[in-house]
């Protein structure tokens, strides 16, 4: 069965006329009013009577679904073994860019404490060589009498910025570029609980495991009890099948 054959169309006088069993049921239920065991018999028929109701319309559209789900199936197997092979194939490819790509980060950082180093190297030149200037413009000062001057070189000197234009930009690589992705993961959780607790983090940093807390809920039914949860009985009816 090919993946189309689960888009049957049901014809639309088939749907119409199961759909119309069901349309006069909620005015029909309103109207009922249980005071004593009799009313209370008619209106289980009345429930009976939605049932044979719901038969009709699922003989219509159940063997559909069924078909659809079975379709479903099979294409999601295909699906998982097209996707199983893609990232077989792919698998080399991913060890190689894992590869390459940490050779080039590897680079990259040494490049970049290698710059720093030449920025501070030049720096540092930059600023020995402004010393050596004012010290000698000092020196000149100091010997015509300034020396009301020369100390003012001396702290311009101290005080002054160094300039050192900044290097390059490294060449961009085509066809790939860096990003940034920033992580984190939950290492202490009573320690998240209480920073939640305490105002310091959000709620929305926790979320309840409704799961857990609805099985500890049907095992202990009535003596269950936590703080912030409510439990109830919430009480159906459903059909026997017994008439």
């Amino acid at each position: 069965m090919s993946p189309s054959d689960a888009a049957v169309v049901i014809d639309i006088t088939e749907k119409q006329e199961v759909a119309s069993v069901a349309l006069a049921l909620p005015d029909n239920a309103r109207a009922i009013r249980v005071v004593d065991y009799g009313t209370k018999e008619a209106a289980n028929a009345f429930f009976l009577k939605c049932r044979e109701a719901r038969k009709k319309i699922a003989a219509v559209f159940d063997p559909h679904i069924e078909r659809a789900k079975e379709a479903k199936r099979k294409a999601d197997e295909v699906r998982s073994g097209l996707v199983a092979e893609k990232d077989a194939a792919e698998a080399p490819i991913k060890e190689a860019e894992k590869i390459v790509n940490e050779e080039i980060m590897r680079f990259d950082v040494e490049d970049r404490a290698r710059i720093e180093k030449e920025r501070r190297e030049a720096e540092e030149k930059a600023r020995k060589e402004a010393e050596e200037a004012a010290l000698s413009e000092a020196a000149e000062l100091e010997a015509a009498g300034s020396k009301e001057e020369a100390a003012a070189v001396l702290e311009e000197a101290i005080t002054a910025p160094v300039f050192v234009p900044p290097p390059p930009p490294p060449p961009r690589t085509e066809g790939s570029t860096e990003y940034t992705v920033w992580k984190s993961e939950v290492v202490d959780l009573k320690a998240l609980v209480l920073a939640v607790a305490s105002g310091k983090a959000p709620l929305s940093y926790l979320a309840a495991d409704t799961v857990a807390i609805g099985a500890t809920v049907r095992a202990q039914k009535t003596s269950f009890s936590c703080p912030g949860v409510r439990a109830w009985p919430e009480t159906n009816r459903k059909p026997t099948g017994r008439r």
